[in-house]
């Protein structure tokens, strides 16, 4: 973590001193990959495949 009291800069805006001391406990943290970020459509290939989109920030 950096100097106390700074905020954590992210792609989103930064996050304040606050939610990081709070967040410092987080051991383990599991989310879904798909819907978060994504309009939850389900494309079909032409061979019955499914195919997902993904907003290319899920990744962070």
């Amino acid at each position: 973590m950096s100097k106390a009291g700074a905020s954590l800069a992210t792609c989103y805006g930064p996050v304040s001193p606050h939610v990081m001391t709070k967040a410092e406990n987080i051991r383990l943290l599991i989310l879904d990959e798909d819907g978060v970020l994504s309009d939850g459509l389900i494309y079909m290939g032409n061979n019955g495949e499914e195919l997902k989109a993904f907003n290319v920030r899920a990744g962070y």
